[in-house]
Order: C-alpha cells, then structure tokens, then sequence
C-alpha cells in the first residue's frame, strides 16, 4: 500500500484486514480498517512492478466525478476467457469483473458513502457492509477481497472508476493473444505478474522483466543495463504468445530513456550556455 507524502511504503494484509472479522472484538474495532487520517491510497500487490512514474496513475484521481471513490482495471477484456463470466457464484462488476491487484481508493469519500447491497433496504457503511457481506458470500469467493469488492460494486457501479487494463496488466492480457487495446498502443504502465509468473518458466517476457529490473544498478545506464538486456531476454521468449510482443512491453521503457536523454542534453545545453 502506498500513501503520499511518507517516506516509506506501508504494508499491510489487506485480505486479512476485509476477512478477519469474525469476532466481536474485531468488529468492534473495525473503525480502524479505514485509515482515519489518510484521503486517498494506492494499493498494489507485491507482485506489481511499474513501468513509468507512480505519479501518472496516481493522477487518475483527479478524474473521479462526484460519485466515485475508487478505481480498478477489468479482471479480462474478453468475457468468453474471463475467470467471473465463466465461474463467478456470486455478483460481479460489469460484464468481466475487475481485478484488486493494482487499486486507488479516496478513503474520505469511502467514510463517509452509504453503500447499497442485497442485504438491507438501507445503506450500509463500508465496516458496517464488510463482515455481514463476507459471511454471506464465504462459500462461493474464490478471490478473498477481489470477490468481496467485486458484489459491492456490482451493486454501487456508480462508485467506481475503470482504468484501462494497462495499467494492471497481466498474463491474461497476452497468453491467449493479445487483448489489452491500451497496451497495445501505450505500453505496459504497470506490470502484474501474478500466479507467480516472475518465478517460473510459464511466462518468460514477464520473468525476463522481473529479473531485469531486479538486477538494475538505478545509478546505471539505462539502454545498455535494462533496455538491451531486455531486448536479448524477450529473443529468448518468442515461443509464447506473450513475448511476441515485445513492443508492448518495452514502449514504456523506451519512452524513459528518450526522457532521461532529453534533459541531459537541456542541461549538458544549459551548461554550455553559462559557460
């Protein structure tokens, strides 16, 4: 999880924090699952690696309208591959789901919503919603809180924000072929490699992505440290769906470095100017 404006990141299990709610002592104290001095976060698997600036997504809070208080990408862009249009026993978001892997949340507008649900007529607080919801629906989630968000927004779809999928994009996005449009023509902006991708020999583009920027000295040359060992991990890969595409993958990367050689060419200018 990560909060403007501190030092460090905070990290914390979310899943137990929306799960772990099965004794009044718990519930008792749920007004501190909601972070009562922090506006707004980004939440992020440990299993997230980004491509470009934190700053560009957190941006899109900027683009909430007046009803909505967090964003997340589509589960799947293609319904007949998609894991809840296929298998979901419980309410979904939309017509794929999204997924909770990548995740901005506007916590002063989550305190203070009323949320409609299945349960009551009325509206119900987020720690009032949490526990009631999770013990309705514990035999059919599959997710943890993926699930969980999922029915609360499949019944409040005004209170979300939908960014595109290259902003959390995933396996599913390339191993049956390409199927992130955005990514496609902008790049991977955030990398998931989830099911545990960046560690076994499934999916190699996104190992070799793993490893690369594992392995990157940050005060190094960009194009012959990251870029160029990229280049020769994706030749490695050209079996898969995934690394057959290695524009997509590397676009990002590739506008950095035209960045990084802009402004020293403005200083290395500006230097010579003053001289």
């Amino acid at each position: 999880m990560l909060l403007p404006n501190l030092s460090e990141p905070i990290f914390m299990n979310f899943r137990e924090r929306v799960l772990a709610l099965s004794d009044a002592d718990q519930r008792r104290s749920s007004d501190k699952m909601i972070l009562q001095d922090v506006d707004s976060l980004l939440y992020v698997d440990t299993d997230v690696l980004f491509l470009r600036p934190l700053d560009d997504i957190w941006a899109f809070l900027k683009k909430f309208n007046e009803t909505q208080l967090a964003a997340m990408a589509p589960e799947h862009e293609v319904p007949k591959i998609g894991w809840y249009s296929r298998f979901a026993r419980h309410p979904f978001y939309g017509t794929t789901g999204v997924n909770s892997g990548v995740m901005l949340m506007n916590l002063t507008r989550i305190r203070k919503q009323q949320f409609k649900n299945n349960m009551i007529p009325a509206g119900l607080t987020w720690e009032e919603m949490l526990h009631p919801l999770y013990q309705k629906y514990k035999n059919y989630i599959t997710w943890g809180d993926q699930d969980l968000l999922n029915i609360i927004f499949s019944f409040n779809p005004e209170n979300l924000y939908v960014f595109p999928c290259q902003w959390n994009y995933r396996p599913d996005h390339c191993m049956y072929g390409s199927n992130c449009k955005s990514a496609e023509v902008d790049g991977v902006s955030i990398l998931h490699g989830n099911r545990g991708v960046y560690h076994d020999d499934k999916q190699p583009a996104f190992r070799a992505f793993y490893e690369v920027l594992r392995d990157y000295p940050f005060d190094g040359n960009l194009y012959q440290e990251m870029y160029y060992p990229l280049q020769s991990k994706f030749l490695a890969s050209v079996h898969t769906l995934c690394g057959r595409i290695p524009q997509v993958f590397l676009k990002q990367i590739e506008k950095t470095m035209k960045r990084v050689y802009e402004r020293r060419v403005i200083v290395y200018a500006g230097s010579r100017g003053r001289g």
